[in-house]
């Protein structure tokens, strides 16, 4: 099998947790030692995401995230949990991202 993926470093841009992409999604992860953390750091991260590149309020992105919010369990290991928080680009279809 061979995989292909590329990686883009931002610089002097603090960002809360690790984030991805692909053609179909726009993801966060939350790890902690809790399940709850870890939903909590996810979905604050994705909705700050969508504040600061597409220029959302936090009504406008937490009411994005109401309708169209997907989570997945990662991982579960040691003490461990991961949570992804992810959105469908085709929610966010008609935004401008500004960088």
């Amino acid at each position: 099998m061979e995989i292909e993926f590329s990686v883009e470093v931002t610089r002097e841009r603090d960002i809360g947790t690790p984030r991805a992409q692909d053609s179909e999604y726009l993801m966060t992860i939350g790890i902690s030692g809790s399940l709850d953390d870890a939903f909590r750091g996810a979905t604050t991260e994705l909705l700050t995401w969508l504040k600061d590149d597409y220029k959302l309020t936090e009504a406008e992105a937490a009411m994005v995230l109401g309708t169209s919010i997907e989570y997945r369990i990662s991982e579960v290991a040691d003490r461990n949990v991961g949570v992804v928080a992810k959105i469908r680009k085709s929610a966010i279809a008609g935004l401008t991202r500004t960088p």
